[in-house]
C-alpha cells in the first residue's frame, strides 16, 4: 500500500498507514462499544462503515413467515445482533442471534493479515489492454491471542500489474525460475509490477442453523474493490457487477447495456468468458453482497437473473446463434453472472471464496484446519492457466476461453476453443441439461453405481440451471439427502432507511421449503435435517472398531469414506469458548465421512477439513459416555496415528459442512481487544423450539 517500514498487527497498520485506515474505516470506523455488553451502542450514528450500516438496518426487522409447516414459532424477530463478544454469549433455545464481523479485528493488538499465496494472473490482460497481465498477492486476516488463534473468513487481493509492452513474453518466461526464493521471485517476475487495486471479500453476517434452519444457516458476504491516489484509497466500481436497483429505475442506462453487449465484439468476449463492461461507470455497482447457503439456485447471487425478472423481452431479442458456448437466452443471463463478483464466488467456490491457503499452525488449532487450499473452481484454474503461460512463452496465440466456474478440470489447447471436461463425480456441480451451454458437463458413474446431475435446489419461479451429482442407487457417507425449493423474498422492510443500496441485502428473508428424501432406501446411514448445520443433509454412518481405529491400506487408492468427527450439541458451547478448536477436542463423536482431496473435492457448503490425530486425545476426553453409552469405542492410543499422518501428507481430509470449521465463520472467536474469551455462555429455555418439531 506504499508504506515502507514493517508493520505487523492491524493496529499498527491503522496507526501508521493511511491508505490502511481509509480501508478499514469503509468496513466500519472505531466505535464505542456498550461497556456492558460489548456491541456496538444501541443508537449507532450513520457513516461509519459498512458494518454499523448492516447491523442498523437489521436491528428489529420482523420475519412473519413459517419457515416449514411444522414450524410452530412461525417466524423470528431480530432484536439483536451480535458480535460474538457477547458477555455473556447468548444461546437461545430456538437458535442464537445473527452474528456480525467484529470491526475490531481490523485495528487489534492480536491481528494481522497474512500472506497465504501469490497467484500469476498474466491471462488476465484479455481483461485489460493496457497490461500484460496481473500478480496477485492474497492475504487472509488471522489473529493470536492469549486466548487462542485462527483465521478469519476475510480475504483481501492486492492487485499488481505488468506494464504494456510489445511482447508480453518477456514477463512470463520470468516464472520459470529454479530456486523459488522470496529474493529470486522478487529479482524476477515480482520485479516490475505496480499497484492496480486492493480487492476485498468477507463474512459479513451469519446466521446459525438454529436460527435459520431451513438453509442449514446463513451467511452474507461483502465484496468491494479499492484504488490508490497518493496517500489515501477510495472504493470504485467492480467488475461486470451491475446496480440492478438503478438498472431497474433507468431504462435508457439498461438500453445503454444491451448496445453494448450486441457488438459482435463484445458477444465473442462474453461466450469466451473474458467480456469487461466498461461503457458506463454508473451501470456497476461499488459494493455486492452473496449469499450461502445454496448460492449456486439463489437469485441474490445472479443480478442479471434479477434484471432478467425486468427486461425479458430485451433479453430473449439477443442473438446467441452465432455463439460457440452460449446456446440460449438461459445461457446468456448465466455467463454474466458468472462474471459477477457474486455469481462467481457462489459457484464452484468454498464458502464463498476460491483461495484459502493451508492453515498455519502457529495461527490454527488442529481441530480447526482445511485440508485444501483452494476451491474446486481455482484447483480446476491451475491447467488452464499453465497452458496461456506456456504458449505466452512460445510466442503463440493462448486458448483464450475461460470456462464457467463450475466446469471440472480440462487439457488445454489452442486447436479446441472449448475443451472435454473431466466427467463431475459425487457431490460436484453440474448442468442440468445440454440446452444453455456447449461442452457439457456430465457426471461420471461408477462401477458399482450410477451418478447423474439431479436438481437438488428449485427455485419457484425461476430457473435453475446447476445441480450436483448424485449417487442415485448406493447410498455413502456425504451424499445429499434432501430435495428442496426456494422460495425468494424481495420486501424491503417499511420504514427502514438501509445505507447499503443492493438488491438483495434482506435476502435472508428467502425460505427453502423441503420435498423430500433423495434416497427411499438409505440402508445403514442416517441423515440429518439441515437444522443441524448440514444444508440439503448429508448420510453418514456409525464407524467399526476397526474403522474407528484409522485401518485402512495406503497403498491402495483412498477410500471413499473414513472415520472422522462430525459436529454435536458440544458446538454452541465451543463457539463460546473463544477457542473452539481446543473445545472440539475434547468433544469428538466420530461417524464415517465422505473423503475429499485435491482430485476429488466436497459438495457444495461443504469444505475440506484436515484430519486431527485422534491418537493424540487423551483418554477421559476420548472415551466419553451419553448416559451409559460410550461416545467413541476404542482407547485412542489404538488408534493408527501414522495412518493419519500419512492422509495428511497426501491432503486426504474428511468434508464437513462450511461453518464447522471455525476458521471459516466469523463467531467462536476471541475478543479483539482483550484478546480474552467472552465469559460463560448464557441459554434462554423460553422460547418454543423452532423447526420440524
Amino acid at each position: 500500500l506504499g508504506h515502507t517500514q514493517q508493520v505487523v498487527t492491524t493496529k499498527e497498520l491503522y496507526e501508521k498507514v493511511s491508505t490502511y485506515k481509509d480501508f478499514a474505516d469503509q468496513i466500519g470506523r472505531p466505535i464505542k462499544h456498550d461497556p456492558k455488553t460489548d456491541q456496538l451502542p444501541k443508537n449507532i450514528p450513520s457513516g461509519y462503515g459498512d458494518i454499523p450500516d448492516m447491523v442498523s438496518a437489521l436491528r428489529g426487522v420482523e420475519d412473519k413467515g413459517q419457515r416449514s409447516k411444522n414450524d410452530k414459532k412461525g417466524g423470528y424477530y431480530i432484536r439483536e445482533l451480535s458480535n460474538n463478544s457477547h458477555y455473556p454469549y447468548q444461546v437461545e433455545h430456538d437458535g442464537d442471534e445473527p452474528r456480525h464481523f467484529d470491526i475490531r479485528w481490523l485495528y487489534s493488538p492480536y491481528a494481522q493479515f497474512k500472506l497465504i499465496g501469490v497467484s500469476n494472473r498474466i491471462d488476465r490482460m484479455d481483461f485489460h489492454h493496457n497490461n500484460c497481465g496481473e500478480v496477485r498477492f492474497i492475504y487472509r486476516l488471522s489473529y493470536h491471542s492469549k486466548a487462542s488463534a485462527s483465521s478469519l473468513p476475510f480475504f483481501l487481493n492486492v492487485v499488481r500489474e505488468y506494464p504494456k509492452v510489445k511482447d508480453c513474453k518477456t514477463f512470463a518466461r520470468k516464472w520459470y525460475i529454479k530456486d523459488k526464493t522470496p529474493q529470486n521471485l522478487m529479482d524476477g517476475p515480482l520485479k516490475e509490477t505496480k499497484f492496480q487495486q486492493l480487492e476485498l471479500n468477507f463474512q459479513s453476517l451469519r446466521f446459525t442453523s438454529g436460527y435459520m434452519h431451513d438453509f442449514g444457516g446463513q451467511a452474507m458476504y461483502i465484496q468491494r474493490i479499492f484504488r490508490k491516489t497518493k496517500d489515501h484509497l477510495y472504493p470504485i466500481p467492480l467488475e461486470n457487477t451491475p446496480n440492478v436497483l438503478a438498472l431497474e429505475k433507468d431504462k435508457t442506462l439498461f438500453t445503454k447495456f444491451l448496445v453494448f453487449l450486441k457488438a459482435p465484439e463484445n458477444l465473442k468476449a462474453l461466450d469466451e468468458g473474458y467480456l469487461n463492461i466498461n461503457f458506463d461507470p454508473k451501470f456497476l455497482t461499488n459494493i455486492s453482497l452473496s449469499w450461502s447457503t445454496l448460492g449456486r439456485a439463489r437469485t441474490a447471487n445472479r443480478p442479471y437473473s434479477k434484471l432478467y425478472q425486468k427486461y425479458k423481452k430485451e433479453f430473449d431479442e439477443i442473438d446467441v446463434s452465432q455463439l460457440k458456448f452460449i446456446k440460449s437466452t438461459q445461457g446468456l443471463v448465466e455467463r454474466l453472472n458468472n462474471l459477477t463478483c457474486a455469481g462467481c464466488h457462489q459457484a464452484g467456490g468454498t464458502a464463498g471464496f476460491h483461495f484459502l491457503g493451508y492453515p498455519d499452525p502457529k495461527f490454527s488449532h488442529p481441530f480447526n484446519r482445511q485440508e485444501l487450499g483452494l476451491s474446486p473452481h481455482a484447483e480446476a484454474e491451475i491447467e488452464r492457466r499453465k497452458s496461456y503461460l506456456n504458449a505466452i512463452i512460445k510466442g503463440k496465440e493462448p486458448n483464450r476461453f475461460r470456462p464457467h466456474s463450475i466446469l471440472s478440470i480440462s487439457q488445454w489447447n489452442a486447436s479446441t476453443l472449448i475443451p472435454e471436461f473431466t466427467s463431475g463425480q459425487t457431490g460436484s456441480l453440474c448442468f442440468l441439461n445440454n440446452e444453455s451451454f456447449a461442452g457439457h458437463l456430465s457426471c461420471q458413474s461408477q462401477k458399482d453405481t450410477k451418478v447423474t446431475c439431479q436438481s437438488t435446489v428449485l427455485n419457484k419461479g425461476n430457473s435453475v440451471l446447476i445441480g450436483e451429482c448424485v449417487q442415485m442407487d448406493q447410498p455413502s457417507a456425504g451424499n445429499v439427502c434432501w430435495k428442496g425449493e426456494i422460495f425468494e423474498n424481495y420486501n424491503k422492510p417499511h420504514n427502514r432507511k438501509n445505507p447499503i443500496e443492493t438488491f438483495n441485502f434482506y435476502s435472508f428473508q428467502d425460505k427453502w421449503k423441503l420435498i423430500g428424501a433423495t434416497f427411499k432406501d438409505k440402508k445403514n446411514y442416517k441423515c440429518v435435517l439441515p437444522q443441524s448445520g448440514a444444508p440439503l443433509g448429508r448420510m453418514s454412518r456409525v464407524c467399526s472398531i476397526d474403522e474407528e481405529k484409522f485401518n485402512y491400506d495406503p497403498s491402495k487408492p483412498s477410500p471413499k469414506e473414513l472415520c472422522a468427527n462430525q459436529g454435536g450439541k458440544g458446538f454452541d458451547l465451543c463457539a463460546a469458548s473463544g477457542d473452539a478448536g481446543a473445545c472440539l477436542e475434547s468433544k469428538v463423536a466420530r461417524s464415517m465421512l465422505d473423503v475429499c482431496s485435491p482430485t476429488h473435492s466436497c459438495r457444495e457448503d461443504y469444505i475440506c477439513q484436515r484430519f486431527p490425530d485422534y491418537s493424540k486425545i487423551s483418554k477421559k476426553d476420548y472415551m466419553r459416555k451419553k448416559g451409559n453409552k460410550l461416545i467413541n469405542r476404542v482407547n485412542p492410543n489404538e488408534i493408527r496415528g501414522d495412518l493419519i499422518t500419512k492422509a495428511q501428507t497426501n491432503h486426504i481430509g474428511f468434508c464437513v459442512p462450511t461453518y464447522f470449521l471455525f476458521n471459516m465463520r466469523l463467531d467462536g472467536h476471541p475478543n479483539p481487544v482483550t484478546g480474552l474469551s467472552p465469559e460463560s455462555p448464557k441459554f434462554d429455555r423460553t422460547k418454543p423450539l423452532r423447526g420440524y418439531k
